[in-house]
């Protein structure tokens, strides 16, 4: 079996598609070989300007899956950050490799693993993500936040030029690509992570009944638990590139924790939640933290 895989150009995205596409080789069970369809996405062709300029989030995702919708690729490989809960409805989550780290991380300009608190009054930390900035100022009200975009190489580049004093970026992103920088992981109960960070999905039309099959056997299930979850409560919770919105799902002991938290914009206000549910009911334990998550921002007046 030959299948040609629909995925972005960048260096990290080239290196997650291989990853998934080697531990699918490893479980299906039958010979796949498989060629890359490079698509440049609108994110990508202007990556210097803000997320909130260029369509949000899906702005990586939907010229990706157009390829598998039009018959030039066979499935779609994403970094399931990037897919908004409205994904095509002739596509299906097809399968997913063992997640990496779903985790934020703070890089302090010199190779130091600064925290949060180590930083200096009026340190300027660059992000694009309004969760990340939110929950930021929530933690320190006096730090500078300052808009970042670019490859990981490139985002490195301007926080060693000074540009930056710190930068936040996906622990898991710095793990694909090898890169060694000491970094400071940002304690979740700080900077929710981003729903799907740091797991790869792999996306095929509804009506490919076979290779569904195939593709489906080869998921880590609990992985698939935690992206269900996650998605559930993106779907529910509201979230998108404009709100300051995190929240992740980890199995346990063989139950699924789900940890999630909204800011309003300045970061003057922000609440957590955290609520434990059944592993074999993942979607449900989305939606319930997505509706409790909403019923304390309302009570805390946080409005989205």
């Amino acid at each position: 079996m030959k299948l040609r895989v629909a995925t972005r150009g960048s260096k990290l995205s080239r290196i997650q598609t291989l990853e998934a596409l080697e531990y699918v080789r490893r479980r299906a069970g039958t010979r796949i070989d498989f060629e890359l369809v490079i698509v440049k996405t609108r994110g990508d062709r202007y990556s210097d300007r803000p997320f909130t300029m260029i369509g949000g989030k899906g702005v990586f995702e939907k010229e990706v899956n157009l390829a598998v919708i039009e018959g030039r690729a066979d499935i779609a490989v994403h970094s399931m950050k990037d897919v908004p809960s409205d994904v095509d409805p002739r596509l299906v989550l097809a399968a997913v490799p063992p997640r990496g780290s779903p985790f934020d991380v703070l890089v302090s300009r010199g190779n130091s693993a600064k925290t949060l608190w180590e930083l200096a009054h009026g340190a300027i930390v660059g992000t694009s993500s309004a969760r990340r900035a939110a929950f930021l100022k929530k933690a320190r009200s006096d730090l500078v936040i300052k808009p970042l975009r670019g490859n990981v190489d490139t985002r490195l580049r301007k926080l060693d030029s000074g540009m930056y004093d710190a930068i936040v970026l996906a622990e898991a992103g710095l793990q694909r690509l090898g890169v060694r920088r000491e970094y400071w992981r940002i304690p979740p109960e700080i900077i929710p992570p981003a729903p799907g960070q740091g797991i790869i999905g792999i996306y095929s039309l509804r009506q490919r009944i076979e290779l569904l099959r195939i593709l489906r056997k080869t998921s880590h299930q609990p992985t698939l638990a935690e992206a269900m979850a996650e998605r559930a409560f993106l779907a529910y919770a509201g979230g998108g590139c404009h709100v300051p919105l995190g929240g992740y799902a980890q199995t346990v002991n063989g139950r699924l924790k789900f940890i999630a938290g909204i800011a309003s914009a300045n970061g003057g206000e922000a609440v957590m939640i955290e609520v434990e549910g059944d592993i074999e009911r993942p979607s449900q334990l989305g939606i319930e933290a997505a509706f409790e998550l909403r019923r304390l921002a309302g009570n805390a007046g946080i409005k989205y």
